[in-house]
């Protein structure tokens, strides 16, 4: 009986996305809403290459909900999983970047250029020499 109804569920809510994308959102409650954000950012971040432990940190989450996360993202999300890394990946080769010290000069002439412009112009000078 519980299989026949969560069938019949799954294809009300199957209809309901095909119909107009808007409609499932306006159906969520905004306790449901969460739980569905939730889980995407564990699903991103197990993509990241993130453990549970370092996940649990930030969002306290269980073992289960791990597993049965990272279980949906390797048996029916496969290809999208290895697109992910792949992206992720050469994004993250394009943008190396040294990392700067807060309220450094360098962070400084970084983040208010037009300030540091004569300053910029010289040392420029000062490389030519």
């Amino acid at each position: 009986m519980r299989k026949d109804i969560d069938e019949i569920a799954l294809a009300a809510f199957n209809l309901a996305v095909k119909a107009d994308d808007s409609t499932i959102i306006r159906l969520l409650t905004k306790r449901e809403k969460i739980a569905i954000g939730r889980r995407l950012i564990i699903a991103q971040a197990i993509l990241a290459g993130k453990t549970r432990a370092e996940i649990n940190e930030r969002i306290k989450i269980s073992p289960n909900t791990f597993a049965q996360i990272n279980r949906w993202l390797e048996t029916e999300f496969g290809d999208y999983c290895s697109a992910y890394k792949t992206a992720v990946d050469q994004r993250s080769k394009r943008h190396v970047s040294k990392h700067i010290r807060p309220f450094s000069y360098e962070h400084l002439k970084k983040k208010y250029p037009a300030q540091f412009f004569i300053f910029s112009v010289v040392e420029e000078l000062w490389k030519q020499k």
